[in-house]
């Protein structure tokens, strides 16, 4: 069983014609990390997709890579594929690291999955509705399924704009 950890230096490619030097240099242009950057990729068959990234330098060291060692944005994957609702959008609010991860499909399309600098909850709602408008999706419609911390008067707030809120572990 794997040990999932946050990192939000990600991306999705398509699974077919990925190879590891050019998913390397598409990391490294994207969040401008050095060449050096130890780059790791998970098959995403769910979404026929690789997730390719690596972890984030804390205090001025990084996360040592370990085999069971998962980015949680994986998990997050696999659970919304498993999403019966047709909209389906996990809401991921980290507080301390000042981190949302959204990820988001329509029925069985991926249409994003991606994390964002968050000051506060308001910050995260913001993108979801964001995201959401984008995409062309009725938050009414929509059941959120959120992972972190939050007070009551965050979820009642977010509760005003969309269908549902599963709070998940």
């Amino acid at each position: 069983m794997a040990d999932y950890s946050p990192t939000s230096l990600f991306t999705l490619v398509p699974a077919e014609g990925s190879h590891k030097m050019s998913l390397q240099q598409i990391l490294a242009e994207l969040f401008n990390l050095p060449q050096e950057t130890e780059v790791f990729t998970e098959e995403v068959p769910e979404y026929n997709a690789t997730l390719v990234y690596c972890w984030e330098r804390e205090h001025n060291q990084a996360l040592s890579p370990m085999a069971s060692l998962k980015p949680t944005v994986l998990k997050h994957l696999k659970s919304l594929s498993k999403i019966k609702e047709h909209n389906k959008l996990i809401l991921d609010f980290d507080i301390s690291r000042k981190k949302t991860t959204l990820l988001l499909a329509e029925g069985e399309k991926l249409i994003l999955a991606n994390s964002y600098h968050t000051v506060d909850f308001g910050s995260a709602i913001y993108y979801m509705l964001e995201l959401l408008r984008k995409s062309q999706l009725n938050p009414q419609q929509t059941t959120v399924n959120l992972y972190g911390k939050t007070t009551d008067e965050e979820l009642k707030r977010l509760g005003e704009y969309v269908k549902e809120i599963k709070i998940c572990l």
